[in-house]
C-alpha cells in the first residue's frame, strides 16, 4: 500500500471493548454474547484478521476483563499478534488509550522511506462489518488525506424537542440526516491529535469523527452498510441471530 509520499503505509485496527452495554441486559460485557455459537468480539476481531489491508489489531478492554479477553483470542485466533490494552470509563477515554498504547507499542524503526501511520476506530458491538467497508475507509484516507466514517441514511421523521422533551422545537430535514457507523480513522498522527487536545480542553464528543472537525481537520462520509449492525438492545441480539442464519443459509 503507498500513498503520496510515503514509502510504505502501516494500518492499526483499535476495536473498542471495554463498555458494558447495560441495554442489551445481563450481568456481563456484552462482547462476551454469543451471537451465532460465537462472542461478538470474536466475529468483531475476525474481520479485521482476515482483512489484508489492517497490519496490528489492538483491543481496549476493561482492565478486569483483559486476562478473559487475552485467553478468548488465544484460542480463536492462534499465532495472531493481537494486543489487549486497558480502557477507560468512558468510550472516548477508552480511545484514547488505545491510541496512547498504539503510540507505545509500535515505536517507529529508523528507516530511510518514511512510513504513514493510519488507525480505524471499531465498537467491538458492530461485529458484522464488511470487510470491503474496511477497504474503501483506507483507501480513502490514504487518497484523499481526510478523516472519515460510514454513514447511512435516516429513514424516520426527526424532531427535535425541548430540554424536557414535552414539546416539539423543530423538525429536522430528514434529507441531510444521516446515522453514523465505525470503524472511524484517520491519519495515526491526526487521530491522536484531536484525541489529546479534547482531553485538554474537557470537551466531551460522542464519536471519533467530532474529535476530528473540532480541530478543523478535513472529513469525509462514505456509504455505511446496514449489515454493520450494533448490537444494544435485546432486539438488535434477534436480528443479529437472524443475519447469522441467513449467512449459513446462503
Amino acid at each position: 500500500m503507498n500513498g503520496g509520499g510515503f514509502g510504505r503505509m502501516i494500518v492499526y485496527a483499535l476495536v473498542l471493548a471495554a463498555g458494558k452495554g447495560t441495554r442489551l441486559g445481563g450481568d456481563e460485557n456484552k462482547v462476551f454474547r454469543a451471537v451465532g455459537g460465537r462472542s461478538i468480539l470474536e466475529r468483531s476481531v475476525d474481520v479485521f484478521v482476515k482483512c489484508s489491508d489492517i497490519d496490528h489489531i489492538v483491543i481496549v478492554a476493561d482492565e478486569d476483563e483483559i486476562h478473559r479477553v487475552n485467553c478468548m483470542l488465544e484460542e480463536s485466533f492462534p499465532g495472531e499478534p493481537i494486543y489487549v490494552v486497558k480502557g477507560g470509563s468512558s468510550r472516548q477515554e477508552s480511545a484514547l488509550s488505545g491510541l496512547l498504547s498504539i503510540e507505545r507499542l509500535f515505536v517507529s524503526l529508523a528507516t530511510s522511506d518514511p512510513v504513514r501511520r493510519i488507525v480505524l476506530i471499531h465498537d467491538a458491538a458492530r461485529c458484522f462489518l464488511p470487510r470491503e467497508l474496511v477497504t474503501e475507509l483506507i483507501d480513502t484516507i490514504r487518497n484523499h488525506y481526510v478523516g472519515v466514517a460510514p454513514a447511512v441514511a435516516v429513514t424516520d421523521t426527526i424532531r427535535l424537542t425541548d430540554e424536557r422533551g414535552d414539546t416539539i422545537t423543530q423538525t429536522l430535514p430528514r434529507r441531510r440526516l444521516v446515522a453514523m457507523q465505525t470503524p472511524q480513522g484517520a491519519d495515526f498522527d491526526i487521530m491522536l491529535k484531536a484525541a489529546l487536545v479534547a482531553k485538554e480542553e474537557g470537551a466531551l464528543v460522542t464519536d471519533d469523527l467530532e474529535l476530528l472537525t473540532r480541530i478543523g481537520y478535513p472529513v469525509r462520509l462514505v456509504q455505511g452498510d446496514d449489515r454493520n449492525l450494533k448490537i444494544t438492545t435485546p432486539r438488535d441480539l434477534i436480528i443479529a441471530e437472524a443475519m447469522v442464519s441467513d449467512e449459513m443459509n446462503m
